[in-house]
């Protein structure tokens, strides 16, 4: 489970969005939008709005500690946070508060056979060329094509039509591979 972690007068909070949370969220401010709109307020109630979210994410964040073994502290209430808190670390907090709404919210999707590399698709990005401006010129002259109009051309064309030029004149081969 991932947690935002926020440090608020000394003491580390682990705040966790879990299902938990977002159903009290949701039965209080009636969703996590309403919540952290009304707590970028920059007034009293704004601020008393954000420690209510602390404490309520910092609730689930020990709880979360507790079963994974760790040892037991202190359940962190809405005026730990409204007495605790300095000025400087309102804003801190409120990141943290987004920050464990986002991680709450973000899954991680991996699909069966995601650990599979595709060799073909690797040996091509390897051979990938850089080329430069006035070679890009040059080949499209030598496909009789200006460099004007090679500039419109889609770059996938004129190095198609460079390829028939290195088959036409033997130098190519043949489309057989590298």
């Amino acid at each position: 489970m991932k947690a935002a972690k926020i440090t608020v007068a000394g003491t580390t909070y682990f705040l966790v969005m879990d299902g938990e949370a977002m159903f009290t969220i949701r039965d209080i401010y009636g969703g996590t939008r309403l919540m952290l709109e009304k707590m970028e307020q920059d007034t009293r109630e704004g601020f008393l709005e954000t420690c209510n979210a602390a404490a309520i994410l910092a609730e689930r964040g020990e709880l979360v500690r507790r079963r994974l073994g760790y040892e037991p502290e202190r359940i962190p209430e809405r005026d730990d946070f409204a007495l605790l808190t300095q000025p400087y670390e309102i804003v801190p907090l409120k990141r943290a508060i987004a920050n464990a709404i986002k991680l709450g919210y973000g899954r991680e999707i991996t699909a069966p056979g995601d650990d599979e590399v595709d060799e073909g698709l690797e040996e091509l990005n390897q051979k990938k060329n850089k080329i430069r401006r006035a070679d890009y010129y040059r080949i499209a002259v030598l496909c009789g094509i200006s460099p004007a109009d090679a500039l419109f051309m889609p770059p996938g064309e004129v190095f198609d039509l460079w390829e028939l030029y290195l088959i036409a004149h033997g130098k190519g081969n043949n489309g057989e591979g590298n």
